[in-house]
Order: structure tokens, then sequence, then C-alpha cells
């Protein structure tokens, strides 16, 4: 019995060994392959002629097939988001084959002629030859460039230049001949971004776009798509597949010359672009934009961007404004967080750039469980109501439990070295915009005699708040906060753990000290709708 116990153990050992090291030896290669294969720069797609197909709906009217012209149905069939074209399933084979697809690089140096693509035109298109209503009935009819987006009719198509001058938006458009790209040996890609040799226009400040097209209940994706039919394809970076890195990377190689970066998502995706490219340290910082897919969009708010995109605005209209804005001045706060020692083990220390507020107490925990369902295998359904319904649902929650009763007792403020009396609270918020959970004016509100608020100022305005139910009024404007006072260097010592957040990023916080210093400030630009 006994030999047999141990034959038994033995096999079993070297089994469990000979499979831990296999798998050891397979994340290892796995990782090794992801390292160098990662794609750190910007891929271009080179001189390929295969399309960029979607299933996103880039039109509101009837499409046809650009192969055999046939009505494709809602829901079939699919779209390049580049140049426009559309096929059924059957014909997108062909058309990679027979129709040419926008050229992201090229290394001819002559100007460059129309990228006619054919049917499938807006509604309000109008022929740049006769200035009359195109495609006015059904079919596949005329043609519409997908660089500088004129619409033709076929018999007025000798009456427009054959060179084209890329239309409305050439200041903000990479023509192809203006890349230079080298071989990328990998599988991923053909093609890496190298150089940017500016056109011989007299003004050109190019637009980096930068979104996640999982953002927005998916709207980044509609996005990004509109924006490469607008631009050079290769200008619109995808972060789900791309870090901020590798989009600034246009801003490296521009060296001195200014581009501007619009970026689509919330507050937290901003906050990431605005932190790389203060990590970068860019010989000329882009100015940043902003096309708003959060809950939330406090920034965005401020800087004139709109409160939340809006499906039925066309894009084109957002390019026309940011010709059109201005750049200013952000500040950006450096927030340093020590924790004390816990049984004499020092905890690691946390540094994070603030552009919006930083708060603690019951705001910060309505977050933090807010994060914690949204991190959830579970959490299935994403929308901007049932996040907004999540919200008020934890908020309601922390009305009744009000588990940050008594913050006061928690933790000791000081203003400029100068430790303030605080009354009965359950949070504190320190703002650096005048924008606050989704809209709210905490600073101004009232008709009280109050010092102005600034984004570039070098101050920030401390408020407290009483409990859950008080952030209800004030949302609904039928209360005011505490207002603590301004400064520009705010010591927080705090004694138990307590959630804490910035810029909506939250997590729960031991004893510790935070400091709040003022680092340097951001250029982003803001949009003035009389401007």
């Amino acid at each position: 019995m006994w030999p047999l116990l141990v034959l038994i153990s033995a096999d079993f050992t070297t089994v469990i060994l000979e499979t831990l090291a296999f798998l050891v030896i397979f994340f290892l290669t796995l990782s090794v392959f992801n390292y160098f294969s990662s794609d750190v720069h910007i891929s271009i797609r080179g001189f390929s002629n295969k399309h960029n197909w979607t299933q996103s709906q880039l039109s509101s009217k009837p499409c046809y097939c650009s192969v055999c012209e046939s009505l494709l149905l809602t829901g079939s069939g699919a779209a390049c988001d580049c140049c426009g074209v559309h096929a059924d399933p059957g014909c997108i084979r062909i058309a990679d084959k027979k129709l040419k697809c926008k050229a992201l690089t090229s290394n001819d140096r002559s100007p460059m002629k129309h990228h006619w693509v054919k049917g499938n035109l807006s509604y309000d298109a109008l022929c740049a030859g006769c200035d009359e209503e195109c495609e006015s009935e059904p079919g596949h009819l005329d043609w519409q460039c997908c660089w500088c987006q004129r619409a033709i009719h076929p018999a007025c198509e000798k009456k427009v230049p054959l060179e084209c001058d890329f239309g409305s938006f050439q200041s903000m458009i990479i023509p192809p001949n203006s890349i230079v790209v080298s071989r990328k040996r990998s599988v991923r890609t053909n093609f890496l971004l190298r150089a940017v040799n500016p056109p011989p226009w007299p003004v050109w400040v190019p637009l980096i776009v930068v979104g996640n097209r999982k953002s927005g209940n998916n709207d980044g994706d509609i996005i990004l798509s509109y924006f490469r039919r607008l631009l050079n394809p290769a200008q619109v970076v995808d972060l789900t597949t791309r870090s901020p890195e590798a989009a600034l990377e246009w801003c490296t190689l521009l060296g001195e010359r200014k581009a501007n970066v619009l970026v689509a998502g919330g507050d937290g995706t901003i906050g990431w672009v605005l932190n790389t490219i203060e990590k970068l340290q860019l010989k000329c910082d882009p100015p940043v934009a902003i096309m708003p897919l959060g809950t939330g969009n406090d920034l965005s708010r401020v800087l004139g961007w709109g409160k939340e995109f809006a499906k039925h605005v066309d894009l084109s209209i957002v390019l026309e404004q940011i010709l059109k804005s201005s750049e200013i001045p952000l500040d950006r706060w450096l927030v340093e967080v020590s924790p004390t020692r816990h049984l004499g083990i020092k905890l690691s220390s946390k540094k994070i750039f603030m552009y919006n507020y930083f708060s603690i107490g019951v705001d910060a925990q309505v977050a933090l469980d807010f994060h914690r369902t949204r991190e959830s295998p579970f959490y299935l359904f994403s929308s901007r109501i049932f996040n907004k319904i999540l919200y008020l649902g934890y908020g309601t929650q922390q009305a009744v439990e009000r588990s940050c009763q008594d913050l006061e007792k928690r933790l000791d403020l000081f203003l400029d070295g100068k430790k303030m009396e605080l009354p009965s609270i359950e949070s504190v918020v320190i703002l650096n915009i005048p924008s606050w959970g989704a809209g709210v004016h905490l600073w101004t509100m009232g008709d009280e005699d109050i010092p102005e608020q600034s984004i570039s100022d070098g101050k920030l305005e401390v408020v407290a708040l009483f409990s859950s139910f008080h952030i209800a009024q004030l949302q609904m404007g039928l209360s005011q906060p505490h207002r603590i006072g301004q400064a520009s260097n705010i010591k927080i010592v705090l004694k138990s753990h307590a959630a804490v957040q910035v810029d909506g990023e939250p997590w729960q916080q031991p004893p510790g000290v935070i400091n709040i210093t003022f680092h340097n400030q951001a250029t982003v630009l803001k949009y003035e709708k009389n401007s």
C-alpha cells in the first residue's frame, strides 16, 4: 500500500511541476511578445487600398452599395469611416480590390487631386459647380471628395479645379504627402510615423483627435468614425488601442510648431491626456479642446464645449468652433498623499495632478460606491441616464446611513498654514473650476459679496457640505454651501479612513497628510458662443 501511495504522490508532483513550469514559460513568452509588438508609436496603414469597415451608421438617409448600387437595408452592410464607401456583405472584398480608400500617406509631392467617392451624400450637400442640391432623387448618382467634402454632379465636374485644397478645414488636416513613415517589422502594422513635413499653407495648426471608442454609450466609436471622414484618419487615435503617449507623438514630431488636441471623453480621460502632456515635456504644449462624453463633464461646461455630446450635431460644427476658440491657461495642482505609518510599516505615498476639484467625505464616498459598481463584472448596462440613477441611489443611501457624519472630527484643515474651524460637516470640497457635480456652481451660489473665482489665478476655493441631502439641495439651487475660503496651499491631516476623490477618480484613503500645492499651468481651448 505504501509504495502505491508514494508512486501516486510522485506522479502528482511531477504533473503539477510540469504544468506550473509550462504556465510560467507561456506567460513570460506572451509578455515578451506583447512588449516588443506593442504600439508605442502611431501606426500608419500605409499604401494599402483596404477600407476601414464599420457597422456604425454614419448617415441618416438610405445608403447604396458602392459596388452593385443596391439599396442597403437597415443594419446590413458596412461603411468605410475613412472615405465613405458603402458595401453589402457580398461586395466588401470587391470594394477592397476595386475602390481605393483615403491615402493616409503618400510619396507623391505634387499637389493632390480630389478623391471622388460616388453616392451616399448628406441631405444638405450642394454641388460645388452649380450650387444646386445633390442627390435630389433616390439612387446612387453624384460624387463627393472625401478630403475637401465638396459634392459635385457628374455634369459639373469640369467646373471644379482638379487639385484639392482640403476645403474649409485645410488648416487642421495633415495631408498624406506631409507624413513620413518607415516600415515596421511587426505582425500588426506595416508602417510607423517618423516625421511630419509642414504643407505650404499660410496657416496650419493640425488637429489631433484622441478618444475612447467605448466611451459615452459607445458614442466614442461614432465620433472617431466621423472625424476620420473629415480629417486624415491617421490624426484620429483610439485610446483603446494606443496610449496617450503614442497619440501625442504627433506633437513631438512637430517640434515647436503648434498642434491642437481634441479629447473625446469624460473628465478622467481629459486629465489623463493633460497629465501625459506634462509628463512628455513637449517643446510646445498643445492646447486641449473637449468633446464631452462623461457623466459630469464639469471642465467641458466651464470651457464652453457643452454638458454632453448630442448625436444629432454635425461634427463639422465642432471643427468650426475649434477654429473660433481661444487659448487660456488652466491651473495644474499637485496633490501629494502621505499615509501615516501603520504598525511600524510605511505605506506608499501618492502624487496626482488635479484640474477640476478635490473632495473628501460624502460626495467622494458616493463616487467610490459608483466606481466599484462600474468596475464590477455584473455592470452590464451603461448609459448616462443609468449612471445618474446609480449616483442618485448611492446618494440616497448616504442620506440614510450618514457614514461620513462628524467629518470635522476626523480631519484638520489648513489654508495657507492657518488651521480652520469647521462646523458639523460631511464633506470638504476644494475647487479649481467653477463647475462641480455636473454643473453646480458651488463657490458663486447666492447673492453674497464673495471673492472672484478663476481657473488660472493660482488659488483654490474651499467649501464644506453638511450632508448628502444638502448636496441634493445644492443641485436644485435650493441651498448654499459653507464657504471656508481661498488659498494657494492646502493641507489636510486625516485622522481616520475616509473616501477621497480627485477629478472624479475616487479611492479609500487611510490616515495621513494630504498637501495640495500649485504646480504649473496647462493650456486649454475655450469656446464662447458670441466669438
